[in-house]
C-alpha cells in the first residue's frame, strides 16, 4: 500500500516530509487537509490526530503524526542514504538535538507570520494586539541569531552544525525559512539581510534539494500574492 500523508503544503513540516519524499523515491500519495478551510478541525481528522495538526502518516494502518518523528521513521523504515538521519551514535545525537531545539525554538518563528500576516490573509480574523505580534518577533530574531551564530559552521562543511550532507534537520528549518517570504520585502532583509552564513546555508541546500524543494513549494506564488493583496487592503 503506498503512503499516505495528511498535510497541506502551507505547511511548514508538511512540505519537509514532502520533500524527504520527493528526494529519496518514497512512493506517497498527499491527501489534502486544508489549512484554509480549516479541515484539520473537522470531527474526520481530529480522529486520525486528535490534536488537529499536520502533517500526518497512515502507513498502512500505522497512524503517526508530529513532522520530526515522521522523518525520522521514513528515514528508518525507508533505508534512505546515511547523512539524512546516520546510523553513528554521534552522528545521529546531533540530528536529534537539532529536532529538539527546532520544535522549541525556530518552529515558534511561525507564530509571528501568522499573526501579523495569515490571520488576515486566510482566515479575515482581526489583527491582534501589537504586543503580542511583537513578543513572537522578538522569539523568531532571537531564534535565527542562534542559527547565524552557533548552528552554522561553514568552515566545516555547509549545512548545520558543520555537516559536509544535508539531514532531515536542514530541510525542517530551511521550510521555516521560507515562510518568511510572505513577509514584506523590507523585513525579510531585517531578518536575513546580514546573515551571510544563513543566506548561504538556504542557497547551498535550495540547490542541493532540486528539483524537489520548488516542487514542495509550488503554491508559494499565489500565497505570497493573496498575502500581499490583503496587506495593500484589496
Amino acid at each position: 500500500m503506498t503512503l499516505k500523508l495528511y498535510g497541506d503544503l502551507l505547511s511548514q513540516p508538511a512540505r519537509a516530509v514532502v520533500i524527504l519524499c520527493l528526494a529519496n523515491d518514497i512512493s506517497y500519495e498527499l491527501i489534502l487537509v486544508s489549512l484554509v478551510k480549516l479541515e484539520h478541525r473537522l470531527p474526520a481528522f481530529k480522529a486520525i490526530n486528535p490534536r488537529e495538526q499536520l502533517p500526518v502518516i497512515d502507513d498502512e494502518g500505522f497512524i503517526l503524526p508530529e513532522s520530526a518523528a515522521i522523518l525520522k521513521y521514513l528515514a528508518v523504515s525507508h533505508h534512505v542514504p546515511d547523512h539524512w538521519y546516520p546510523m553513528d551514535l554521534k552522528s545521529r545525537a546531533r540530528v536529534d538535538y537539532l529536532l529538539d531545539w527546532y520544535q522549541t525554538n525556530i518552529r515558534q518563528t511561525q507564530a509571528y507570520i501568522l499573526k501579523k500576516e495569515l490571520y488576515s490573509a486566510l482566515w479575515k480574523l482581526p489583527r491582534p494586539q501589537e504586543a503580542e505580534i511583537e513578543s513572537a518577533e522578538g522569539t523568531m530574531i532571537a531564534s535565527m541569531e542562534f542559527v547565524e551564530d552557533y548552528l552554522l559552521k561553514p568552515e566545516k562543511g555547509p549545512f548545520l552544525l558543520g555537516a559536509s550532507e544535508l539531514s532531515i534537520a536542514d530541510i525542517l528549518f530551511a521550510c521555516e525559512y521560507t515562510q518568511t517570504q510572505l513577509l514584506p520585502s523590507a523585513e525579510q532583509e531585517k531578518l536575513l539581510g546580514k546573515k551571510p552564513k544563513t543566506k548561504k546555508w538556504l542557497q547551498t541546500l535550495e540547490q542541493s534539494l532540486a528539483p524537489y524543494y520548488a516542487q514542495a513549494h509550488k503554491t508559494f506564488p499565489e500565497l505570497i500574492i493573496k498575502v500581499e493583496t490583503a496587506r495593500n487592503g484589496n
